[in-house]
């Protein structure tokens, strides 16, 4: 036990290290930067110099205000890393938003004309049909590029997770809603870390985007721009792995289904036929779960 224990601090403390202090003091370097620079002198290194040498200065002989500055920033990190963390609730929210509802409908009129051309496409004179499978491989990749399955949210990945649960039902007849609490019991433990691992992916995709708005605010304060551009960049990076995180997510949550929706049947004792879940066994395991609701 007592080993387990020391391995898990010891986790913990890695996770705490990397997450949030050297986040936060770097943070708090771009803080500091911009408070000492401001708006007149972004990139004076000479005064940026003679300010920080003042500084180190006044604080020679002081073993009691160096131990104190020290505790200072490793506390002003930490709290600033639970910002970032606190800031990927929000961030979440956006990313998967259902508003505004003219996005939506712009975002389902481009998938409608790209599953129309898909849907009309026809062996030309001459072609092969490898090259017909070719080319309507490329109509589809057209169409998914801009969602899996017909758009109800404003942002790509908002429709990323909600297809996985429109083409669970198209294919199934289940309500991932509904089963989804219940297959979670029924799944092995390796897939189950597997799904927490892209979640914990999304989450901290998101906090770097809760970084990124930080920096944003500094630059807000302080007038000093190079920080606009950190915080813009960061954003940035935040939503390219939130985009990663978000397809990883939507794939495994449909592939748990795809995998052990017969397993969930069985538990439950609905009748497979051939052993396949199918919509019938789905419309009769979603019935049981809502309950009448």
């Amino acid at each position: 036990m007592s080993g387990f224990l020391a391995g898990l601090g010891q986790k913990l403390a890695e996770r705490w290290l990397a997450v949030l202090v050297l986040p936060g003091a770097l943070f708090e370097a771009v803080t500091w930067l911009a408070a000492v620079l401001g708006p007149l002198r972004p990139w004076d290194a000479g005064f940026l110099v003679a300010r920080a040498a003042a500084q180190t200065k006044a604080l020679d002989g002081a073993p009691v205000a160096q131990a104190l500055l020290l505790v200072g920033l490793l506390l002003g990190a930490t709290a600033a890393g639970l910002v970032a963390t606190a800031l990927a609730g929000p961030v979440l929210r956006c990313w998967f938003t259902t508003r505004p509802r003219w996005l939506v409908e712009r975002r389902r009129d481009r998938w409608d004309d790209a599953h129309q051309a898909y849907l009309a496409a026809a062996a030309r004179k001459g072609e092969s049909a490898q090259d017909f499978a070719r080319r309507r491989g490329e109509l589809a990749a057209r169409r998914n590029a801009i969602a899996l399955a017909r758009p109800y949210r404003p942002t790509w990945m908002g429709d990323q997770m909600d297809a996985a649960v429109t083409r669970v039902h198209n294919r199934y007849g289940l309500d991932l809603d509904a089963a989804w609490p219940r297959l979670w019991l029924v799944v092995p433990d390796h897939v189950r870390t597997t799904i927490g691992d892209a979640r914990t992916n999304l989450a901290d995709a998101a906090a770097t985007a809760g970084w990124g708005l930080m920096y944003l605010a500094v630059s807000a304060v302080t007038l000093w721009w190079p920080a606009a551009l950190i915080g813009a960049a960061t954003v940035a990076v935040g939503w390219r792995r939130g985009r990663t995180a978000t397809a990883a997510l939507a794939q495994v949550c449909e592939s748990t289904v795809d995998l052990y929706g017969a397993e969930l049947a069985k538990a439950v004792n609905v009748p497979l036929a051939d052993g396949q879940l199918n919509q019938t066994v789905g419309f009769t395991i979603t019935e049981l779960f809502r309950k009448g609701a």
